[in-house]
């Protein structure tokens, strides 16, 4: 069984790791994700990518934003506002994950 630690939680969706077989679950608005740290780290920059190189459209809440996941033949369509709320999800999590690792090296056995 599982023992997850938060990295990130609100309404929109989290991102909790396993601190037993290091995988990772993402949830954000109706998808549910889980994946290695390598996975992870390929979506987030995946993310990352289309939040730099689509110009802001003049219909913000069009899906127009594809981004593929791990998983084969599976992606999420998202427009502006929602890829935005991923990225930060993303971002946030990743700056609590380097965080409680670093404090984790300053842990007394």
């Amino acid at each position: 069984m599982c023992n997850f630690k938060t990295l990130y939680y609100a309404s929109d969706g989290y991102l909790i790791m396993c601190n037993d077989c290091q995988h990772f679950q993402l949830a954000f608005q109706t998808t549910l994700l889980t994946m290695t740290a390598q996975d992870l780290h390929v979506f987030h920059t995946l993310v990352k990518e289309n939040r730099a190189y689509n110009p802001f459209d003049t219909n913000p809440d069009r899906k127009t934003i594809y981004i593929p996941t791990p998983l084969e033949g599976y992606g999420m369509i998202l427009n502006h506002k929602e890829l935005e709320a991923l990225f930060q999800l993303l971002e946030t999590a990743e700056v609590n994950f380097k965080t409680a690792s670093l404090l984790d090296l300053f842990k007394t056995a």
